[in-house]
């Protein structure tokens, strides 16, 4: 991998790691809803002028019902979920349980793609369980029960990228990863728009501060469209699976600002849960070679 190509990465994990400092920052004052459709839209029409700017296809005529489902399944309410369980429990434990998506993206294309279990992918996902076991119940003091809903949301959100990521790789195949990004962005925000103005909001928009305004359009822009972009650019550049390595630097920058930024603790429990599921993670993504050599297949 080029030096540039390693500092994308490196920029692209720091971006989606931020993503839970700006939330954390914005949803007590905007609401998960109104926070999340202000992201989807702000972010899915700077990436809809990036590929009108760059002829990129969408090609809505043909997916726009797979776009509906995975802009309402696969985004909208996992981002929401997210957004809600932030509420209760910090960007840290957050960020380390979103990287649990590998895991259910294996068991879910199992079970409808039949996509092999091999024994790597197995130790990874007990490796997943128990690091989420271990961040979960190894705390200075016990989650009360609102943690545990939001943790239990976080995980919920990461569960719902597993069954959009199988249903794009079944459906959207034939797609640009682009094309996709700008669809379901925008099919989020049609569909959480309307929910926006109905829901209930902490504080009147008068009232919002700008720090609050300023994270949500951080979030929009920089978390959000510019991090398609380089994505998507690093796909071309360096490949699948190379790229994929992000998700295992997202949740250590989503600890690193959460310290810097929050004063969130850095605790054994959360350190130990982190890297066992990292280490799982690998496995599922098959990043690392087979640990107990040859003898598996």
């Amino acid at each position: 991998m080029r030096p540039q190509d390693l500092a994308r990465l490196v920029a692209l994990a720091a971006v989606w790691g931020a993503s839970y400092l700006f939330m954390r920052y914005a949803v007590p004052q905007l609401g998960p809803v109104q926070m999340i459709t202000l992201r989807v839209l702000v972010g899915g029409l700077l990436l809809c002028a990036f590929l009108a700017i760059t002829r990129g296809p969408v090609d809505w005529r043909r997916h726009w019902k797979d776009f509906l489902f995975v802009g309402a399944i696969g985004t909208a309410l996992p981002f929401v979920l997210i957004a809600r369980a932030l509420t209760s429990i910090d960007a840290s434990t957050a960020a380390i349980l979103n990287a649990l998506s590998p895991l259910f993206t294996s068991l879910i294309a199992a079970a409808w793609i039949g996509d092999r279990l091999t024994l790597p992918k197995m130790i990874g996902i007990t490796l997943c369980l128990a690091g989420t076991m271990v961040l979960v119940g190894w705390t200075p003091a016990p989650m009360t029960p609102a943690q545990l809903i939001g943790a239990a949301m976080s995980v919920g959100a990461t569960a719902l990228y597993g069954l959009s990521n199988v249903y794009a790789k079944v459906r959207l195949k034939n797609a640009s990863a682009m094309g996709i990004s700008v669809g379901t962005l925008l099919m989020a925000a049609a569909v959480l728009l309307p929910i926006a103005f109905v829901a209930p909001s902490p504080r009147p928009l008068a009232e919002v501060t700008a720090l609050a305004w300023a994270a949500t359009l951080a979030l929009a822009v920089f978390s959000t469209a510019i991090a398609f972009i380089w994505y998507y650019r690093l796909i071309a550049d360096v490949g699948p699976v190379k790229s994929i390595t992000v998700t295992l630097l997202v949740p250590i920058f989503g600890m690193v600002w959460g310290v810097i930024f929050l004063d969130e603790p850095v605790t054994p429990g959360r350190i130990a849960g982190c890297a066992i599921i990292l280490a799982g993670c690998a496995l599922i993504l098959g990043l690392v070679r087979n640990p107990l050599g040859a003898r598996m297949s």
